[in-house]
């Protein structure tokens, strides 16, 4: 009786509808989730890098689709042959290659998804010099220039006692030498917790810096200022104010991007904002909530998620920030929570869910989610 059972199951499983043998089909294994960084290429597509170390890429339309990675970690290939191990920042050029900060190294990905190793070894450690030779600790954000310099921040990590919380900025050249960025002398340059990274149209790189509340400006040739912020001027209650930058302040700038026409946005997770910083200004384009001080002295905005116009739209702890060819801004939310929503803020100002995983306890795992 169990073996004709069992036959049945199988008959009926071959005589279902096609769209009734995969309802339930996850549609998309291992999604995007607890998501760090975002980029748009020049044909609209975006990439996101996430904790299950894949990167996804997401059509114009909002379909996502894995790209790269799911081998073992660390191997180059091509698509999902390869393998990263702590994949987080994410920069892309002028011909779509893609680069990541993968642990201690970086890797390149090419528009057809060959990864390759470019800089950086398996054995961590704090080495200038030839891109091959050279050594990283742990790098979180990337960026790169039009000439192609790649920057990166390393996590300063002592033996004794772990990640002191501060970050070097590693410049790597064209060329491929690996170079770390002094303070304007012989020290070393170093940012508490640094988080979005960008560089602009004359090769200027710009930090956040988000633990002292302000925002960085390094030149090609190094000269170190501040674009906007109140740099250490305070430790906790650091309490937003828009206006000249000569006297806004800034809470926690978080993801970085910069528009066609030279203007800076970020992300705020705290004050679950998208700021612009322009004509010597900083201003609010998106977001609101009430402000609350009882868990914070200076204070943080109530978590939401809305979409609509840009400055009643709500977010939920917003992070990494990418422009596309079009001008819209596509942001990384709630993730703070194991979820990854990718939210656009289009040229006109309107507030969308763009593509959106959740888990789904059905299927133990990342889904899209309508």
């Amino acid at each position: 009786m169990k073996k004709i059972f069992l036959f049945r199951l199988v008959l009926l499983a071959f005589l279902l509808p096609a769209n009734k043998m995969t309802a339930q089909t996850p549609k998309l294994t291992g999604a995007f989730a607890a998501s760090f960084g975002i980029v748009a290429d020049s044909k609209g597509n975006l990439f996101v890098t996430g904790r299950n170390n894949k990167i996804i890429k997401i059509s114009p339309a909002g379909k996502a689709e894995l790209f790269a990675g799911g081998a073992r970690m660390g191997k180059d290939g091509k698509a999902n042959q390869a393998g990263f191990n702590d994949a987080e920042g994410i920069a892309i050029d002028a011909a779509d290659n893609l680069y990541v900060a993968d642990g201690p190294c970086i890797r390149k990905i090419t528009p057809d998804a060959v990864v390759t190793t470019i800089a950086g070894t398996r054995n961590a450690g704090y080495k200038d010099g030839d891109r091959l030779t050279a050594t990283f600790v742990n790098l979180e954000n990337i960026a790169i220039d039009n000439n192609g310099t790649i920057y990166v921040t390393d996590n300063e990590w002592t033996n004794n006692q772990g990640s002191s919380g501060y970050y070097v900025i590693r410049k790597i050249s064209a060329e491929g030498m690996v170079t770390t960025i002094k303070n304007g002398n012989d020290s070393v340059l170093r940012l508490h917790y640094p988080r979005g990274m960008a560089c602009d149209a004359a090769g200027n790189l710009y930090v956040n810096a988000s633990v002292s509340h302000c925002i960085k400006k390094i030149s090609p040739s190094g000269i170190i200022t501040t674009l906007a912020g109140q740099c250490d001027k305070t430790i906790f209650n650091s309490v937003y104010k828009e206006g000249p930058v000569s006297s806004a302040v800034l809470t926690n700038p978080s993801g970085m991007a910069i528009a066609k026409n030279g203007d800076i946005y970020i992300s705020d997770s705290r004050l679950n904002r998208i700021i612009k910083i322009a004509n010597n200004k900083v201003t609010t384009v998106a977001g609101t909530g009430k402000f609350n001080f009882s868990g914070n002295p200076a204070g943080a905005a109530e978590p939401g998620y809305a979409d609509g116009k840009a400055l009643m739209a709500r977010f939920d702890s917003p992070n990494a920030i990418a422009f596309d060819r079009n001008g819209n801004l596509y942001i990384i939310d709630r993730s703070n929570s194991n979820n990854s929503y990718i939210r656009k803020l289009s040229a006109d100002g309107i507030v969308t869910t763009f593509c959106k995983h959740e888990w789904n306890p059905k299927t133990s795992q990342y889904e899209e989610a309508e």
